[in-house]
């Protein structure tokens, strides 16, 4: 297996991309495997910023990075897989990470590389990729700002501080941000979800209805998109259409906690109680100690009678800590 023909490859990105053919090669006899191809490529998506890769690198646009004659249809095949994590396996020369560097070590480590080169915006766009991770929101801005000014023709930085304002409450700048890079990578699923998902934060439900289901035509396995356009059919009482979305999610996603959260809810809405349990038992064995979902499992056990046992969970609940999720339905 190769990489298709107009992706650039260096040394590097071939010994890497052999690595990862094989791989690829062993999952193609495994079904299950290819099936799962789309939660590979939303892991990959989490990764890459993880090990700071340089934004040359593909990152959440990598399928508009490559040259035109490179670019796939969709988001899925293994050729493709093998091209992305191939580049997204090289730890980039630039960035010098191993492959299992926290966030703290990449910050460290682009923070000496940019005492050397000061101007270089690429390496403010990396750490601040890095420190997003870290939650340090207003850290990574202050990068992506001097990026910019440094090169406002950077797509990820504008993409990566768009990010960044919204997990800071700067909602309408962030959103600001992903529209200057939409405008730029209108096949940008990924980034058409986490503008919707703003605009939902921002209480703009047709915006972030247009733009999910956007988001979903360019990639129709897009689970988060599913899994936020179903938030919005139940918020609009299509609990029906909400839980289609919500059960897509979870076949795109069978790791999407959130997804069985909200399926869980919607079934429990809709007065199916068994189905919601059994989805609401699979957030939990995802997320055990999410104060969320076992708030919902006693809400679920309670409609089924069982008011000891739902009690029990209500008290563990209140031990937990509070979630940060703004795109689930909410327990009545």
């Amino acid at each position: 297996m190769s990489l298709p023909p107009g992706w650039p490859r260096t040394e590097q990105e071939a010994r890497s991309a052999f690595v990862c053919e094989t791989r690829v090669s062993l999952w193609e006899k495994d079904a299950s495997t290819i099936t799962n191809i789309p939660v590979i490529f939303r892991r990959f998506r989490e990764y890459s910023p993880r090990v700071g890769v340089i934004p040359r690198i593909p990152g959440p646009h990598w399928r508009s990075a490559m040259p035109p004659a490179a670019r796939p249809a969709h988001h899925t095949g293994a050729t493709w897989l093998s091209a992305a994590l191939g580049l997204g396996l090289l730890l980039s020369a630039e960035a010098g990470t191993a492959a299992d560097a926290d966030p703290d070590t990449v910050v460290r480590h682009l923070t000496a590389r940019l005492a050397a080169s000061p101007d270089d915006a690429t390496l403010y766009v990396a750490r601040a990729r890095a420190l997003i991770e870290l939650h340090e929101f207003a850290r990574a801005i202050a990068d992506l700002d001097r990026a910019l000014a440094l090169d406002a023709t950077l797509d990820e930085a504008w993409f990566w501080r768009g990010m960044a304002r919204g997990r800071l409450g700067q909602v309408a700048a962030g959103i600001a941000d992903l529209s200057v890079f939409l405008a730029r990578n209108p096949e940008s699923s990924l980034a058409y979800t986490k503008r919707g998902v703003r605009y939902l934060w921002s209480g703009d439900l047709e915006r972030a209805f247009a733009d999910l289901q956007h988001a979903i035509a360019l990639d129709p396995e897009n689970a988060e998109a599913h899994d936020d356009l179903g938030v919005i059919y139940a918020r609009r009482g299509e609990l029906t259409r909400a839980i289609h979305h919500f059960r897509q999610t979870i076949r795109l996603d069978p790791q999407y906690q959130k997804g069985f959260h909200n399926l869980a809810m919607a079934l429990l809405i809709s007065g199916d109680a068994e189905a919601a349990l059994a989805s609401v038992d699979e957030a939990l064995r995802l997320a055990p100690k999410n104060r969320n979902t076992v708030l919902l499992k006693g809400a679920i056990l309670e409609q089924l009678g069982a008011t000891e046992e739902a009690g029990a969970l209500y008290e563990f609940a209140e031990q937990l800590d509070e979630g940060n999720w703004t795109e689930r339905l909410d327990v009545q």
